[in-house]
């Protein structure tokens, strides 16, 4: 740890008041804990300050995982701490990243970092709940080259895609709820499959929509409390060259190549693709040109 801001305090006899800080991360969403038995609040590098919540948690050595080189930690909490309780029932659909920042209580303004993770496996004991975290290891990896391929490779709303997807939530007032299915007068008001593959935010909860047809969404997974009231909904996208055109006029940042052929064949014929002309997006396929999307 030659390179460790907190050195002198991990190293000495009298100097060392060793405490954690939790930060789990569920898209836009950041749970803070410590293992403090006081609330600790810290000033970050923005001139802000974040406070670390005290709670029951604490975590195992990092060890190697079950594949060889990859390495785990073991975060347990309260089985009604909150991160946890995103696991009751269905798992959540965006993945909940882990962060543990290692300080004293002497000197609050130097921390490292001990562990960047997601959490992979929750396994649940008795009153207790136990998060297995594997720590990122891609540079032990080998990357990838670069893909040609028909469909986008990025995911909407990312920093690759560009888009905001504030620009994009609707607000629905919900009619009903029937299992899976969720009703709002608002899902009419756009074209059936608008909001497939998109997210639907009711509290705490995302859930996936799997589904979007008239007035009516259905859900991957139930939601932990039922939706009531209002909810939030973003569309999805099938990272096909015509959606971004159409639906998000984002062509700029389509990272496929549209005229080589899918991997897919019945849902888009070997060989069709487009291109542009002028403000045309134009459809061809083996035989010539099929006609043209109105952007």
């Amino acid at each position: 740890m030659s390179d460790s801001q907190i050195k002198p305090e991990e190293t000495g006899l009298d100097t060392g008041q060793p405490v954690e800080l939790y930060v789990f991360q569920h898209g836009d969403v950041n749970y803070l804990f410590t293992s403090d038995a006081q609330n600790i609040t810290i000033p970050m590098s923005d001139g802000t300050t974040k406070t670390f919540y005290a709670d029951t948690i604490q975590r195992e050595n990092i060890k190697p995982g079950s594949s060889g080189n990859t390495e785990a930690c073991i975060v347990r909490v309260d089985k009604d701490n909150a991160v946890a309780k995103l696991y009751e029932g269905a798992p959540p659909e965006i993945p909940v990243k882990a962060m543990v920042y290692r300080l004293h209580a002497n000197d609050l303004n130097r921390w490292d970092i001990v562990m960047r993770a997601q959490v992979t496996q929750v396994q649940f004991e008795g009153s207790e709940c136990q998060l297995t975290c594997t720590m990122d290891a891609w540079l032990q990896k080998e990357l990838p080259n670069g893909m040609n391929q028909y469909y986008c490779g990025h995911s909407v709303f990312d920093h690759n895609c560009g888009l905001k997807k504030s620009d994009y939530a609707v607000e629905a007032l919900i009619d009903k709820v029937e299992g899976l299915h969720i009703y709002s007068a608002k899902f009419a008001e756009y074209e059936d499959g608008y909001f497939e593959g998109g997210r639907l935010y009711h509290g705490t909860s995302i859930r996936m929509i799997a589904a979007h047809k008239g007035n009516c969404v259905t859900l991957k997974y139930p939601c932990t409390n039922i939706p009531r009231n209002i909810v939030t909904v973003v569309p999805g996208c099938d990272q096909l060259f015509s959606t971004c055109a159409k639906r998000y006029h984002n062509t700029l940042n389509f990272s496929g190549i549209p005229y080589c052929p899918p991997t897919d064949p019945e849902k888009n014929p070997t060989g069709q693709g487009a291109y542009w002309i002028d403000s045309l997006v134009v459809q061809r396929d083996t035989n010539g040109y099929v006609g043209t999307i109105t952007i």
